[in-house]
């Protein structure tokens, strides 16, 4: 393994004769905390929801590693969980999310996983893995996306999003760095991502909640016709309603995310 990746900590699981890493991956002037449960064949990567560190889909990694047998790949994006943040860098677009895929890119590559894959994201991540697919059209075999946002900001509900988070910038500046440079470059991120529709020719299962995280009517139907328009656009996509989900489906239905993945990872 190259010298810029060192192993904090390895353990074997029994259960499919996998192996579990904790790796920290140097992508420059900072790290990334890598969480790969090593399998064969084409590997899938998670991107979790905004806030969230690389742990927050575990309950469900175990058993799709059983039944597909591939190597699964979470980590923590920068300022969250373990992985750092370029303190000597005070450019705040230079912790955006279009650097954020680049170091994502550069990681993979040092850690061997350059090839074809699959991705699973749920919320903010759906942005992190649209960048990604479309930045790597031909190594992405399918996706399957959890109540992530589908051209859902509005200019109006960017500029409510950005009011509520205008007092509490400062602390989390200080306390949360990964938290406060997500908010930061909210706007830069919703405008790029305007721009960046997930590929057309990429297969996937895409999952709406069942109940609504919203209490505003317009907000709710909003979030389902995001979801609808992106299944409807294309016919290698289908859509699933998590009737009884809240945002968090793969907690609140674990078994019908898991197999989800499996489905489109076999298809695949």
């Amino acid at each position: 393994m190259k010298a810029s990746i060192s192993i904090i900590t390895f353990f074997i699981f029994l259960t499919c004769q996998s192996q579990a890493i904790d790796t920290l991956v140097d992508v420059g002037k900072h790290k990334l905390l890598f969480h790969i449960i090593k399998g064969k064949g084409m590997p899938i990567l998670f991107e979790t929801g905004g806030g969230a560190d690389g742990n927050a889909m575990n309950t469900i990694l175990q058993p799709i590693a059983e039944k597909t047998g591939a190597t699964l790949i979470t980590y923590d994006r920068a300022g969250f969980g373990q992985s750092t943040v370029d303190t000597l860098e005070t450019d705040i677009t230079k912790h955006d999310i279009l650097h954020g895929i680049e170091d994502l890119e550069l990681a993979l590559k040092k850690l061997g996983y350059n090839g074809n894959i699959m991705l699973v994201a749920h919320s903010y991540g759906g942005w992190y893995s649209t960048l990604f697919a479309a930045r790597n059209q031909e190594k992405v075999k399918g996706a399957v996306l959890i109540d992530v946002n589908h051209d859902y900001y509005t200019d109006e509900y960017l500029s409510e999003t950005l009011a509520q988070q205008k007092n509490d910038i400062e602390t989390w500046k200080n306390n949360n760095p990964g938290f406060y440079y997500m908010a930061v470059n909210l706007r830069s991120t919703v405008e790029l991502m305007r721009k960046t529709p997930f590929p057309s020719k990429i297969p996937v299962i895409d999952f709406v909640n069942g109940i609504p995280f919203w209490k505003d009517a317009e907000k709710i139907e909003r979030w389902k016709k995001c979801h609808r328009d992106f299944v409807n656009a294309q016919t290698n996509r289908i859509g699933i309603i998590a009737t009884g989900c809240g945002h968090l489906i793969y907690n609140d239905n674990p078994g019908l995310v898991i197999n989800s993945i499996v489905e489109m990872y076999n298809r695949i």
